[in-house]
Parts: C-alpha cells; sequence; structure tokens
C-alpha cells in the first residue's frame, strides 16, 4: 500500500475543507481534493481515504474515482464512487475505502468535492492505494469470443453515466421507451402488448450492435420471452437455456449474454432487487453483454437506494445506482437515458419501462 498526496493534482488549490491544499482560492468553491491520475497494476485496486477529526455541521462529501487513457488523451470517465456524509455532533475520524478494477493503459485518479454547502474542517487528509487487492472469489469467469473482435475493433469505455442526444430504439443505450420509440417496432415483431414488444426488441437491437452476432454463442433467457424472441434467438445460432428469474444457476455457469425482457419486479425491496441484479450480471463471461428490463416510476421524489428496506417502486436514482454498482464490480455500463414524463409510454399503472445494458469489462461496451 502506498500514501497519495491528495492534492497533487492541483497543488496550489485551496480546498473546501479548511486549512487544506494550497494557498489559492480555487477556481471550484466545491473542490476538496484530488490526487494525480497515475498507472495502476492491472487487476482489483483500492482507494483508502481517511479524515482525522472532522467537524461540521452540515454537508456531504462526493468521491470518485476517475481514469484517463480510453480513446482520446484527454477523455476521462467516471469510474466508480460514493457519498460521504460528514455532519456530526462532535469531532471524528472518518474512514471509506472505494475498490474497482485496474485496467491496463489506463490512469486513475481520486477526487473529492462538496455536494452541498459545508462548513467541514479536519485535522488531516490522507489517500493510500492498494493494488492487487486479494479476495475471496467464485470460479473465475472465462473469456467470451466476442472479446477477440472486440479487441480488433479498439472498443472504448463508455462509463458517462448520462446520454445527453436523443436515444432511439435501433441503436440503444440503456434507455426508457418513448412513444416515438413504439413507432420503430417492426410489424412483424408487434403484440397485444406495445410495451412487452419494445423490451424485446431492446433486447435484441442491443445484443447486435454490440457485437452478439457470432454463431452458437451461449445465452441466458431469464424468466418469459414471447416465441417470436425465441425464433430470432434461435436463427442465430445462439444456444440459449432458460431460467427463472429467483433462481440463478450455479456459479460454475457462464454465459456470452443474457436477456431479460420480462424485468425486474417493480416493486417490493430494493435489496432484494439489487441482488438478483448482481447474482445474474455475476454469470456472464469476460466480454459478454446483459440486458435486463424493468418498470419503473417517472418523478417519483422518493429515494430508493441500492440497499435500504422499504416497499416501493423503482425509481430513477436506484437505476442510477445499479449502473454504479455494476461499474464497481467491473462493468461497462451504456449511458442512462431518461426522457421527459411526457415523451414516455406508460402502462396502466402509469409506469414506465427501462433496458440496462451492461458488459462484463474484457473491453468496455461500444455504442
Amino acid at each position: 500500500m502506498q500514501e497519495l498526496d491528495p492534492f497533487s493534482y492541483y497543488p496550489g488549490h485551496r480546498s473546501a475543507i479548511e486549512d487544506l491544499g494550497g494557498d489559492e482560492p480555487s477556481p471550484d468553491p466545491n473542490y476538496c481534493f484530488h490526487t494525480n491520475y497515475i498507472a495502476i497494476r492491472p487487476g482489483l485496486a483500492q482507494y483508502d481515504l481517511q479524515l482525522q477529526q472532522v467537524r461540521a455541521t452540515r454537508g456531504e462529501l462526493a468521491l470518485r474515482i476517475h481514469a484517463s487513457g480510453w480513446g482520446a488523451a484527454d477523455t476521462v470517465s467516471l469510474v466508480t464512487g460514493a457519498q460521504l456524509d460528514v455532519a456530526s455532533t462532535g469531532p471524528r475520524d472518518l474512514a471509506v475505502s472505494l475498490r474497482f478494477y485496474a485496467l491496463p493503459g489506463v490512469k486513475y485518479a481520486l477526487y473529492g468535492y462538496s455536494t452541498k454547502d459545508t462548513d467541514i474542517t479536519a485535522d488531516g487528509l490522507k489517500v493510500f492505494l492498494a493494488e492487487d487487492v486479494s479476495q475471496d472469489t467464485p470460479p473465475e469467469a472465462p473469456q467470451s469470443v466476442m472479446t477477440l473482435s472486440q479487441a480488433r475493433q479498439g472498443a472504448h469505455s463508455n462509463n458517462v453515466l448520462i446520454h445527453v442526444v436523443s436515444h432511439h430504439l435501433a441503436a440503444p443505450v440503456s434507455q426508457d421507451c418513448t412513444i416515438a420509440q413504439l413507432a420503430e417496432i417492426k410489424s412483424d415483431q408487434r403484440s397485444t402488448n406495445a410495451l412487452d414488444d419494445w423490451a424485446e426488441a431492446m433486447c435484441l437491437n442491443a445484443l447486435r450492435i454490440n457485437g452478439v452476432t457470432v454463431w452458437a454463442l451461449e445465452g441466458l433467457l431469464i424468466g418469459h420471452g414471447s416465441d417470436h424472441l425465441r425464433l430470432m434467438l434461435g436463427e442465430q445460432g445462439f444456444s440459449m437455456r432458460d431460467y427463472a428469474p429467483e433462481a440463478p444457476p450455479p456459479p460454475t455457469v457462464f454465459a456470452d449474454f443474457l436477456v431479460w425482457p420480462e424485468g425486474l419486479p417493480s416493486d417490493g425491496d430494493s435489496a432484494h432487487r439489487w441482488g438478483l441484479i448482481d447474482a445474474w450480471f455475476a454469470r456472464l463471461k469476460i466480454g459478454g453483454i446483459g440486458v435486463v428490463t424493468c418498470r419503473f416510476r417517472p418523478n417519483d421524489p422518493r429515494l430508493a437506494p441500492a440497499h435500504a428496506e422499504g416497499d416501493h417502486h423503482i425509481t430513477q436514482n436506484e437505476i442510477g445506482k445499479w449502473a454504479l454498482l455494476l461499474i464497481d464490480k467491473g462493468f461497462s455500463v451504456a449511458p442512462l437515458a431518461f426522457s421527459a414524463t411526457e415523451d414516455l409510454a406508460l402502462d396502466d399503472a402509469g409506469l414506465a419501462r427501462f433496458a440496462l445494458i451492461a458488459r462484463r469489462v474484457g473491453q468496455p461496451l461500444r455504442i
């Protein structure tokens, strides 16, 4: 484990944490610290942040691991992050650890900033980096044959969480279902339920655009799938296995891709929902693609943390936390695209559909 200078990226900038950092005011009043970008030995790594004798009556500290080196030299991508509530009734020490998968040819940095008005002070701030972090793991996932074509095509990371241009069914990112997209569904793909048709078309299009076209690839179909979906997957020459949503295969089973058009339950316990996502995506080979759909409540002001107890519908906030958690586990997530409520196609319960697309990192996802 090595200790890093937490203020090395902006050596002269004063931190929002009083009395820390340089002597010059920072152009960003929320800046707290930023390490230099450095190469890290490929594999599981961990940043540790330690704050000594923190005093604050209000505020939050946001932590982000950024990566530089995919594609253009000036491209910076989010790897993972965390939020730290710094408010307390008296001085206290704070510590947090962030694990991530370091890739060859990529440099990483830890960045901290305040997300709200804060009066935080601290006696000291230290950052440590551990490489080759050991962990107890199930059998290692094999590589999918798709990683060969991904390497030839120079696939790049797309862990930019928000998609800011219009999204379409024919070239999907992680996106919701709009009225306009329903019009894109081909006549031979339509049934009596347009939203179910959209979910299956999303699965097929996401597979196609991300290179799941090799004959005899192994796939998992979770839950119900229509005869049309099964026909299309069969015509591609894929070897498919069906599983019930609540019964993931054992950790010795891996597949090149998985599709879940029926989707997660729309209400219930959020920790259980994340547990299902985590268990299913763990069954992907390195380079494998997963497409999972769900029903969510648009514009729901209630938060739905990924590990909180509660009985409520899925929200945009919860979907965003799934993306961060998957990134933290070594997945590349297609950017999230959320539409204005008036553009969404809603079911009778007022719920919208969403499809989350992620690749287990061998090479990151192409869009």
